[in-house]
């Protein structure tokens, strides 16, 4: 129970919750999988009570409110396998697990629990399973199974290494895995595994290849010996290569450390930070430019070129319903419209930094700025081919990372390691505010092209989108981003949802995660279509997003079995709970009543920071009014007068910041301009 969870979960939650979750929604539970092998649940509903088994547990349709797990059964398995005290047959029971982390808060790719009844054979010196049950879950099915046909095929027969490599063959056909599954072969290589690992201490004799080397060996029980995993070498497999080299041009071909390789591998390092620039600055690169096609520098050049990164199966979305038909059904088209969406870059306080420390034992302390130092520690162990265990990574804050510092921040811990790994010296890097903005890439631009059918009311029967990610030179998490971007874009029913997205590779640095890498691009892209029907229509963009929030039924389509239950679907209440509790219509009859009555009273808030704002502002007046050409009206620049910034008259002029206010200011006004020019 130890390697369940975290002690913190362990001590909040529950053996019954744990199995109610992989029973009603198939959550990858390692207790389940042991408990298949022998125990009984006692259920409940209403006055009503059963035992079953685990199994048929699991097995049944998801439990409703209505019943109760009153109890789980933990049955004496010496007795199920009628092993009496002074038999000499033996109980053996294992239980496996593999995860991305040994323990704590990892979920399995496959869990087991096998369990055999043993003898000795009599006509042989082997040992005969007499019974046996294996149990395997968490392997992409819906919950743990039995893999009964290979217990039948065991049962009474003496292991040996031609039953074990049937047994496992048959195993395979069993563990079959789900469509999208993650890793199929690995969890599929798993299983097999568990099985071998199992039983390989009980093979008979020195199996050997036809080359003579060693595939197995005899290591077989005596009668008082007890039988114990912990103490018995597993059956293993050696093979060796030899290289001759030839004398006759020594010392050609001799093994030697390469000259100057240390230097070559890390560097120089330099004493400070100043000397460290200098030196970096006198670098002078030259590459060799001969073959080289020329570099893709846009989505588009991408496309002609059929440069992509590859999207697994299992990161792939799903379309939904029919585009075609949701098409024809719609009074209104948008075709082919366009949306461009820039990078941007994460500009934390503090850049790419680490400082790595030599240690005993051949080990190092590197202390990062990263947000996942499993995986600097699982890099830097690769690049200096040394175990995971010996490098140890720490990061005690972040001086701001926005996504920015989770893969980005691997190669300057690792180059950092490097170099103080080799010179057996402390070292410290970090990255100037000009390279580190060529480096970490940023967030992903995009350029879409959308389609979309709507009614006269507002109500969205059809959108297809093609989209073009460019996610740069290095693949990094950018295989994720559109399965997590659709995921935002399917907050609202669109009827069918269709589309052709390409995560495109170029020669720009290779871009990340970046501050809700899929709410952002999915959130404007589905706000930008819902506008513009409701410009296309003219009506109220609300009334557009009200007419296309989810019912429970289009969210479990479009959602496919992740939308919860009924009750718990609580979005259109709360949307009128919050127009009501705010007055939002009547503040926007309000709005509406006030800009009929003053055609010519508008308010524009801003302060002349020196940017010129109420010259725009004056330039742009007189270039609409001009447009009037009232008789005797004259220069109508020297008639403008634009008034200071005063809370008694302007309460809602905002914050005058960041580089935008001159382009908001000007914009309204222009659109103001326009719809009196119309008037």
């Amino acid at each position: 129970m130890e390697k369940v969870a975290s002690g913190f979960v362990r001590n909040s939650a529950s053996l019954g919750g744990n199995l109610v979750m992989a029973q009603r929604n198939h959550f990858p539970s390692d207790i389940a999988t042991v408990l298949v092998v022998g125990s009984l649940v006692n259920l409940m509903n209403g006055l009503k009570s059963e035992e079953i088994t685990m199994e048929e547990f699991l097995r049944r349709t998801e439990l409703d409110s209505k019943s109760i797990l009153v109890s789980v059964k933990i049955l004496d398995w010496d007795r199920i396998m009628s092993i009496s005290a002074g038999t000499k047959m033996k109980l053996l029971f294992e239980t496996y697990r593999s995860a991305p982390r040994p323990l704590g808060n990892a979920l399995p790719y496959l869990n087991a629990a096998l369990m055999a009844k043993i003898s000795r054979c009599v006509s042989s010196n082997g040992m005969v399973v007499s019974d046996c049950r294996f149990a395997f879950g968490a392997y992409g099915t819906k919950h743990a199974i039995r893999a009964t046909k290979v217990e039948e095929f065991l049962t009474g027969k003496v292991v040996s290494v031609d039953v074990l490599y049937e047994a496992v063959m048959l195993l395979r056909s069993i563990v079959v895995l789900d469509d999208d599954t993650s890793y199929p072969a690995y969890r599929s290589s798993l299983a097999a595994g568990f099985l071998f690992e199992f039983f390989s201490h009980l093979v008979e004799g020195n199996a050997k290849s036809p080359n003579g080397y060693v595939n197995g060996y005899s290591t077989l029980m005596s009668p008082a010996r007890h039988l114990d995993h912990s103490k018995v070498s597993t059956l293993l497999t050696s093979g060796k290569q030899e290289v001759e080299l030839n004398k006759q041009y020594h010392p050609v071909g001799e093994l030697l450390a390469e000259s100057g390789a240390v230097i070559q591998a890390s560097g120089e390092v330099a004493d400070t930070q100043k000397h460290a620039d200098m030196a970096a600055d006198l670098v002078v690169v030259d590459y060799d430019m001969e073959n080289l096609e020329p570099p893709i520098l846009s989505v588009e050049e991408a496309v002609r070129k059929s440069s992509f990164f590859e999207v697994p199966s299992f990161f792939q979305p799903k379309q939904v319903g029919d585009f075609s038909k949701g098409m024809a059904e719609a009074d209104h088209k948008i075709l082919s419209a366009e949306i461009k969406l820039g990078s941007q870059y994460y500009f934390y306080m503090e850049t790419q930094t680490a400082l790595a420390v030599p240690d005993e034992d051949n080990c190092i302390v590197v202390y990062s700025s990263i947000q996942a130092p499993e995986d600097a520690q699982s890099t830097i162990s690769r690049c200096l081919r040394i175990p995971e265990h010996k490098v140890r990574v720490i990061t005690r804050r972040v001086g701001g990372g926005f996504g920015g510092k989770a893969m980005k921040a691997i190669p300057v811990a690792t180059a950092c390691a490097l170099a103080a790994y080799n010179l057996r010296r402390p070292v410290r890097m970090y990255m100037n505010r000009k390279t580190d903005m060529k480096t970490t890439g940023g967030r992903h631009p995009m350029e879409v092209t959308y389609s979309v059918g709507f009614k006269e009311d507002g109500r969205i029967t059809a959108l297809h989108l093609d989209i073009l990610i460019n996610a740069g030179i290095g693949v990094d998490i950018s295989p994720i981003i559109p399965l997590f971007m659709v995921g935002a874009i399917i907050k609202y029913d669109w009827g069918a949802f269709s589309f052709d997205i390409k995560v495109c590779r170029t020669n720009h640095s290779s871009k990340s995660a970046m501050r809700g890498p899929r709410e952002v691009q999915g959130t404007f892209i589905s706000e930008a279509v819902i506008e513009h029907v409701a410009s296309v229509l003219s009506m109220d963009v609300d009334s557009v997003r009200i007419n296309n929030l989810h019912t429970f039924n289009s969210l479990d389509f479009f959602c496919k079995g992740a939308a919860g239950e009924l009750k718990e679907y609580t979005l259109p209440s709360i949307w009128d709970k919050l127009a009501a509790s705010s007055s939002f219509k009547e503040r926007t009859d309000m709005i509406k009543q006030f800009n009929m009555c003053n055609k010519w009273r508008k308010w524009v808030g801003g302060i002349e920071l020196g940017q010129g704002l109420w010259t725009k502002v004056k330039q742009l007046t007189e270039f609409s009014l001009s447009a009037i050409k009232c008789d005797g009206m004259g220069d109508f620049l020297e008639k403008i007068r634009i008034i200071q910034a005063d809370t008694l008259s302007l309460i809602q002029g905002g914050l005058t910041a960041g580089s935008t206010t001159s382009s908001v200011v000007v914009k309204l006004l222009e659109s103001a301009e326009i719809s009196w020019l119309k008037d």
